[in-house]
């Protein structure tokens, strides 16, 4: 028997860093043994986002959702693809390395990629800006699902079950919110760049 209850014997448990802010995963986090792929697998508290999956036009649409199609182009290059989804909702995604933006206070970044970090946030920011003119804001933008990615070079989100749950997006999640979080982080880089120039 595995020692990896509840995932698959290629990957073992992962915990992400908690964020105060949210109460609890409706996920089980496994990462595979070479870190290179993250499978969420729904646990106890997911069962509501599991009876969503059930009509069939969200289950069509978090497959569009899991492989970018459900995006404008514009954005497709900032959310990560998924795959592999299972009927409770449980999938996987490529594992993202890199600097969440709610954690940049504990990072040590370096001068250039913290000039990189706030030119994506820039961009990412004008991006979602035009999507929320098209009427085509949706998702959760919270900086705990933002990634800095090392190997893309951008802020990418990683809560796909957020698209099909924050559609449409909540007030207190709308796109003035996301640009005050955004820009929260780019002050914080700027400070970092300040204090070490």
């Amino acid at each position: 028997m595995s020692k990896f209850v509840g995932g698959p014997p290629e990957f073992k448990r992962f915990y992400p860093a908690k964020n105060a802010n949210k109460v609890n995963n409706v996920f089980d986090f496994y990462i595979s043994n070479d870190e290179s792929v993250i499978y969420k697998k729904i646990n106890k508290s997911g069962s509501s986002f599991s009876e969503r999956l059930r009509a069939s036009k969200n289950q069509e649409d978090f497959v569009r959702i899991l492989d970018g199609e459900f995006f404008l182009p514009l954005l497709r290059d900032y959310i990560c693809n998924g795959f592999d989804l299972e009927a409770d909702g449980s999938h996987k995604m490529k594992f993202l390395h890199g600097y969440r933006l709610d954690l940049i206070g504990t990072y040590t970044i370096d001068l250039l990629t913290a000039r990189l970090m706030i030119e994506q946030s820039e961009i990412l920011l004008d991006r979602l800006t035009i999507a929320n003119e098209s009427g085509a804001f949706f998702g959760d933008w919270a900086t705990h699902n933002l990634v800095y990615s090392f190997e893309y070079g951008a802020i990418v989100n990683i809560d796909l079950e957020g698209f099909l749950t924050y559609n449409p997006v909540p007030k207190w999640a709308n796109l003035e919110v996301c640009e005050t979080w955004l820009k929260d982080v780019i002050s914080q880089l700027n400070g970092l760049i300040s204090s070490e120039e």
